[in-house]
């Protein structure tokens, strides 16, 4: 099972951000991942990236033995943690998405709840993840190596399709 938060965050010291998610993950026994909001193609590039990941380390083919990094990669679409990483939090005011992958769910809102106090999230709804702007649609063209021309020969409108493919490339390229 997961749940994700998307919201505004400011973020001053990157390390103990993460810490912070660290210990939360740790005091429940969960996988917590946080990632640029800016970089994610709507729902169901979380959705694919969450389920190849899981899948991966159940069949024992992960890239990593992490499965907040596994999922990290998924949803780069890239084998390269370093790459993968550029996905992730850095310092400043910005959206992000924080997931949270729970064998059990009975601590699912404890745990939600301890993540909004901790990062002091002003969450935002998860439709903002669906909305592409002209910002947001640069973004993940540079980012996935989207060219003019392939969304010209598949449609303008395609751009989520077109990452999610990214996502789904990564096994075949493992």
């Amino acid at each position: 099972m997961f749940r994700y938060l998307v919201g505004k965050v400011r973020i001053a010291d990157v390390e103990e951000f993460l810490g912070m998610l660290k210990a939360i993950a740790r005091k429940y026994s969960v996988a917590i991942q946080a990632m640029d909001a800016g970089l994610i193609a709507g729902e169901a590039h979380i959705k694919s990236a969450v389920q190849k990941a899981v899948r991966a380390i159940q069949q024992g083919n992960s890239i990593t033995n992490d499965l907040g990094m596994e999922i990290l990669l998924y949803a780069a679409g890239r084998r390269q943690i370093e790459r993968a990483l550029t996905m992730g939090v850095s310092t400043g005011d910005d959206k992000m998405i924080v997931i949270v992958i729970a064998g059990d769910s009975k601590d699912m809102e404890s745990i939600i709840d301890e993540l909004k106090r901790g990062i002091s999230m002003k969450e935002l709804p998860h439709e903002v993840l669906e909305t592409i702007t002209d910002e947001k649609r640069l973004k993940l063209k540079r980012f996935f190596n989207i060219t003019d021309a392939e969304l010209k020969a598949v449609g303008e409108d395609k751009l989520k399709q077109l990452v999610l493919e990214r996502v789904a490339l990564l096994e075949v390229y493992k």
